[in-house]
């Protein structure tokens, strides 16, 4: 199978489940709070951002919340909302995020993106070179967010969705990302968001120049890659950070104008 077909398969399975049961396990927060799409909408209007980045956007969910102009990449789209908003330029990529950033298309065109949203295959090694072409690409005063930081059980956050029951949502390890920025890039700034039903990190302090992650790509596999959630525990992996309420957040982020 090709790897844009597995891609594809992948991406679907997972946008299947977006109304999935939310049974907290033991050991782990509820994660209850304001949507991720009111977030990364509200940040975008604070914002006044001129450019959106989505990566993963499948069924435009969440571009329709959206009014700005946006760029969106995913290697299947299935469009079933009404994403021809407000926004005068949109422009749509259906590859992989790895193969639109090679593409060099934002810097081509001169696109710096204010926000950019990661969703997409939920497997740690993606998810963190999507941040890092992310970062890359946009100012220092850019906001990222990444999605499925939070699983509320264990067999989603495997690598395995065959583990993971037809009625849960699947994280797959997106997870290891966040020990990664904890652990190698501390000049970061990362909030941990209540986001319903899996969480939202929001990735602030940008640093285009900084090659700490790219330098150490090999590196970082190599340590992150067989972790197991269930080894490390809920509670290992919770208590590297505070989780914040997502209204008060934005209400902060508002106040300070970041």
């Amino acid at each position: 199978m090709s790897m844009k077909r597995e891609l594809s398969r992948l991406a679907k399975r997972v946008s299947g489940r977006s109304d999935a049961k939310t049974t907290t396990e033991q050991g782990f927060p509820k994660v209850e709070g304001k949507s991720y799409v009111e977030v990364i909408s509200e940040i975008n209007q604070h914002r006044n951002a001129a450019w959106y980045l989505e990566i993963g956007s499948r069924t435009g969910s969440s571009l329709a919340h959206m009014s700005c102009n946006f760029i969106a990449v995913d290697p299947e789209f299935k469009i079933e909302n009404p994403v021809m908003a407000s926004a005068q330029m949109m422009h749509f990529f259906q590859t992989s995020s790895d193969d639109f950033f090679a593409s060099n298309f934002l810097s081509r065109n001169e696109i710096t993106p204010d926000v950019a949203f990661v969703d997409g295959l939920h497997f740690f090694e993606y998810a963190l070179r999507d941040f890092m072409n992310c970062e890359a690409a946009m100012r220092k005063d850019g906001v990222i967010a990444i999605h499925d930081v939070c699983p509320f059980g264990y067999d989603m956050a495997t690598r395995d969705i065959s583990r993971t029951e037809r009625s849960l949502p699947w994280t797959g390890d997106v997870w290891k990302l966040i020990l990664v920025l904890l652990d190698l890039r501390p000049d970061l700034e990362l909030h941990m968001l209540n986001c319903r039903k899996t969480g939202l990190a929001l990735i602030t302090s940008l640093d285009k120049n900084n090659r700490t992650l790219w330098d150490r790509y090999d590196e970082i596999l190599g340590t992150y890659a067989e972790m197991d959630f269930a080894t490390l525990t809920a509670e290992a992996y919770y208590n590297r950070f505070v989780l914040e309420d997502a209204e008060e957040f934005l209400e902060g982020f508002k106040r300070i104008g970041s």
